[in-house]
């Protein structure tokens, strides 16, 4: 499934694009993409995200990494125990 949005006006903040990409992750999207003028941004899933692109100080690579990491501290969580032993 493909989430698009594209932005009018003034460029974006990081958290309005965050706001739109988390829209598009919780509707199910594969790939997400986020305009605004001649700029965009491109999330694809696979195995974990991968982004492309920028709109201006904004990267697609950076956002992915960051939900990559989110995703990965999540399931850790959930899937695992840690112990401390020793003094």
């Amino acid at each position: 499934m493909l989430y698009e949005y594209y932005f009018e006006g003034r460029k974006p903040s990081n958290a309005q694009v965050l706001k739109k990409i988390n829209e598009g992750i919780n509707q199910g999207a594969k790939c997400i993409e986020i305009s605004w003028g001649e700029n965009m941004i491109t999330l694809q899933k696979f195995n974990g995200w991968i982004g492309s692109g920028w709109i201006k100080g904004i990267s697609g690579y950076d956002i992915a990494y960051k939900i990559n990491d989110v995703e990965s501290n999540k399931f850790i969580k959930n899937h695992f125990q840690f112990i401390h032993v020793g003094g």
